[in-house]
């Protein structure tokens, strides 16, 4: 064993005990949590305007702290821009301003202070740690690299602070035991064509010794995929006489592909991380059978969850985050039902209210969560408020499609790359398209359609009511020729996200018919 292993294995068993109390006692530790928050920021603007220094339990700070949004919070953040050390939201001075993926509809640039970054920290390495915990084979992640599909750290600055994406600004703040780990450096995250940067990732994962693969998990599937299908010849191409080349032949198929297995064989771990990774997990677990899988859940206003557990899903990181959740039935009343995490209940679904110290109250994240255990407290279809399309009265939510195409791949064999389910009205009649970039070939387009529909009729009926009476025609299954989320990368940025549900017929000029 390295000794990068042993002082690894040292420290996550130090933090077992850690590990437990979250898991264990979350209630207790999230309270802990709130009040340190508040007792840090009392002195703030905001802190004084709504009493922090006289709350002394969540109830009491439920009725004195409003809940916000980013509109609400908007005044404030302006604020914070004039004067970052102005002590608006925070006690402590900003440092970095993370710029999001605008999955909401617009750019937002919200503050980072030190306390905040070491909160996130701190959560990342909880997870980090219970996942070695686990299984004394995964500590030989640290053996190798792990491969981070990163975006700048700096695209501009407010005043004399830098503003970036999460990826490049958090690991330039990362704990120096992992940070060595990471690859590649900042010249890649740096490049924003993404095709340059694709072919420059697929170099360092032929040069380095990946142990582990990380990112949005879409992204980094894209570029698994173009390593499998389109990179292999040139890839033996650019590293002929190297002493890259034989380990780059032995992984090549007579087809031109490339067995990434075979390519990284020392693989251990696989990150889902920014979307619903459900319907993907059947395509991963086949082409990467090695390699573990990690769930985590983070966004520009803080690292939220971890899969601490072996089962699927991700759980509350409690000691850096207060959470408040609203039902998913009172989301657009004026003055909702907020529950503390003590009250939520298995198998509701429920929007998303976080408190840290990023200078965030109570505020509205804008994400969907399942709870699907509340021993442990366990969150899973982790997804966008408001992605609701309704043709014909049914109602489908991005967490009906997730679950449908989980369970369309999982009938039918089906492995799945990309997808985005279009509402489509032609002639007057509305019906769903399924567009899907498949990595096996021979799909059963009947099969895999009538798979979807029975899956989303058993978590939908007014779906099935409105097909049985014909006010929603068959669904339809198209094969995308083009990713549609690569597309929407090279017009947005690296960190954008796809939409599982959508209204946008364009999606279709990237499909064919099966």
């Amino acid at each position: 064993m390295s000794i990068m292993r042993k002082l690894v294995s040292i420290m996550a068993k130090r933090k077992a005990s850690e590990i437990e109390r979250v898991l264990n006692h979350p209630v207790e530790v999230s309270e802990e949590k709130l009040m340190s928050i508040l007792s840090r920021h009392q002195d703030t603007v905001y802190g004084r305007k709504h009493g922090f220094d006289l709350i002394r339990n969540p109830r009491q700070f439920s009725e004195r702290v409003p809940l916000c949004d980013y509109e609400t919070l908007a005044p404030y953040l302006e604020k914070v821009h004039q004067n970052p050390e102005g002590a608006v939201l925070t006690k402590d001075p900003v440092i970095w301003y993370l710029q999001s993926s605008g999955s909401s509809g617009s750019q937002k640039r919200l503050p980072v202070t030190a306390a905040g970054s070491k909160d996130l920290s701190a959560g990342t390495m909880l997870t980090w740690f219970a996942w070695m915990n686990q299984d004394p084979k995964h500590t030989k992640l640290f053996d190798g690299h792990i491969v981070t599909m990163g975006a700048p750290a700096v695209v501009d600055h407010i005043g004399e602070i830098p503003v970036g994406y999460a990826t490049g600004a958090m690991i330039r703040r990362l704990n120096p035991v992992f940070k060595r780990l990471m690859k590649p450096g900042e010249d890649v995250f740096n490049i924003l064509d993404i095709e340059a940067k694709m072919r420059a990732y697929a170099k360092v994962l032929v040069e380095a010794n990946v142990t582990g693969l990380q990112g949005i998990t879409t992204l980094t599937l894209s570029l698994v995929r173009r390593m499998q299908n389109e990179y292999g010849l040139w890839l033996l191409d650019e590293y002929k006489g190297t002493r890259h080349e034989s380990r780059l032949r032995d992984a090549l198929d007579s087809d031109g592909t490339l067995d990434i297995q075979a390519l990284w064989p020392n693989l251990t771990l696989f990150t889902l991380m920014g979307i619903d990774c459900s319907p993907y997990r059947e395509w991963i677990s086949r082409t990467l059978p090695e390699a573990s899988m990690l769930e985590m859940y983070g966004a520009s206003e803080g690292y939220l969850g971890g899969q601490l557990i072996p089962e699927d899903g991700v759980q509350p990181l409690v000691h850096v985050n207060w959470f408040e959740f609203i039902p998913e039935d009172e989301i657009e009343k004026e003055e909702p039902t907020v529950l503390p995490l003590a009250d939520v209940k298995k198998g509701n679904r429920y929007e998303v209210l976080i408190t840290n110290n990023f200078g965030f109250y109570r505020y509205r994240l804008g994400d969907m969560v399942t709870f699907t255990s509340t021993d442990p407290y366990t969150m899973t279809q982790i997804g966008r408020k408001g992605q609701v399309v309704n043709l014909a009265g049914e109602k489908v939510s991005d967490k009906h499609i997730t679950t449908a195409m989980t369970e369309a791949c999982r009938k039918t064999g089906a492995e799945l790359t990309d997808y985005s389910v279009v509402g489509v009205v032609s002639d007057g009649l509305p019906y769903y398209t399924i567009a899907a970039m498949f990595q096996n070939e021979g799909i059963d387009a009947v099969e895999f359609v009538h798979a979807f529909e029975d899956a989303l009729g058993e978590s939908n009926y007014e779906f099935t009511h409105s097909r049985e009476v014909g006010a929603l025609a068959p669904t339809i299954l198209m094969r995308m020729t083009r990713s549609v989320f690569e597309e929407k990368v090279k017009s947005t940025h690296v960190q954008a996200k796809p939409d599982p549900l959508t209204t946008n017929i364009e999606v279709l000029a990237a499909c064919e018919a099966m």
